[in-house]
């Protein structure tokens, strides 16, 4: 039986079988009514996530060791081991069922692999669009503004700094949670406000495209302090406690001390940072009070919005219409 991938293991029918190999994003024990052990994970591949039940008659096996041969005999997985498999690259055997109308993943057979040979960074979500691809848009957003907002963004968008904002998550759920996502957001976002900026100046309104864009690629700085990124996306101390709002203010602030901007455009791309989530009961100090940060706050969402919808649908069979209860934007999608 060849492996499957995510995708195509939701596509399965109820009694259909598979094997995969997922990275444990997340393990949870639990205890039935009868009193025995159960685990929940969320196992995830380059193309997605599952949320799965480990019964208490699962078999787990250990073939971790660096010699480990597959014509031998695998050890049992230890309690211990299975306590610290988060992160880990997994073998799973499983079988779709039935509960309550929906499809339920059981994962029969576990088996920790040896990390190097099946390395985790290697089985992890990454951004669908390329890093050329990436940072090509990058440039020619930075390249369509003027001198003064051109050259601060280079020089913010260098060495260290540069690396993260392609390497780094936009958040550890919901959207965008894999390796290069906060770029591809930051980009999305910045290529939308560009795009409002424009027609909204047609309309004569008095929007200034450059300061849309700029704050657009600046508006989530504060995810480089909020979020890490190890085997997988992580919040630190400071993202929990702070937020990357009130951290990506305090970042830009300093950044303008080093590289001086004229005040007035400072403290508009201050505005649209610390606004940018449009609301103060959504985490933002104050809300957004210029044309450009009302622009890119609406762009964050929209973006954020469309991921949560093409995330729900692509996994979608052919004769389904409406896709399952997306928690993020409170709403089922339409596959029209």
């Amino acid at each position: 039986m060849s492996l499957l991938t995510s995708p195509e293991i939701k596509k399965l029918k109820s009694g259909e079988v598979f094997k995969a190999i997922f990275v444990v994003r997340n393990l949870v024990s639990r205890t039935d009514k009868n009193g025995r052990k159960y685990y929940e994970m969320t196992a995830i591949d380059s193309f997605g996530g599952i949320d799965a039940k480990i019964w208490s008659d699962a078999a787990w096996f250990d073939r971790s060791a660096d010699n480990c041969d597959l014509t031998m005999p695998a050890e049992k997985l230890s309690e211990e081991k299975i306590d610290g498999i988060t992160g880990c690259t997994v073998g799973i055997d499983g079988k779709v069922a039935e509960y309550k109308g929906q499809p339920q993943f059981n994962f029969n057979k576990i088996t920790l692999l040896n990390q190097k040979s099946f390395a985790p960074a290697e089985y992890m979500p990454k951004s669908p669009v390329s890093s050329e691809k990436l940072k090509e848009r990058f440039e020619e957003l930075v390249n369509g503004c003027g001198k003064e907002i051109s050259d601060f963004l280079r020089a913010v968008f260098a060495d260290e700094m540069l690396s993260e904002f392609f390497s780094w998550p936009a958040a550890v759920s919901n959207h965008h949670a894999y390796a290069n996502g906060l770029a591809e957001h930051s980009i999305s976002v910045a290529d939308c406000a560009k795009g409002q900026a424009e027609a909204m100046k047609r309309s004569n309104y008095g929007v200034d495209a450059d300061i849309a864009v700029a704050g657009a690629l600046l508006h989530d700085i504060g995810k480089l302090r909020a979020y890490k990124m190890n085997t997988m996306p992580e919040i630190t101390i400071e993202g929990a406690v702070i937020d990357h709002v009130a951290l990506g203010y305090a970042m830009f602030e300093k950044l303008c001390e080093k590289y001086p901007l004229d005040e007035k455009l400072r403290l508009q791309l201050a505005h649209i940072i610390i606004s940018h989530h449009g609301l103060r009961e959504y985490g933002s100090p104050v809300i957004p009070e210029t044309a450009e940060a009302m622009i890119v706050s609406s762009a964050d969402e929209l973006d954020f919005r469309m991921f949560c919808w093409h995330d729900s649908i692509k996994d979608m069979k052919e004769n389904e219409e409406i896709s399952n209860w997306n928690n993020a934007t409170q709403r089922r999608f339409w596959n029209r």
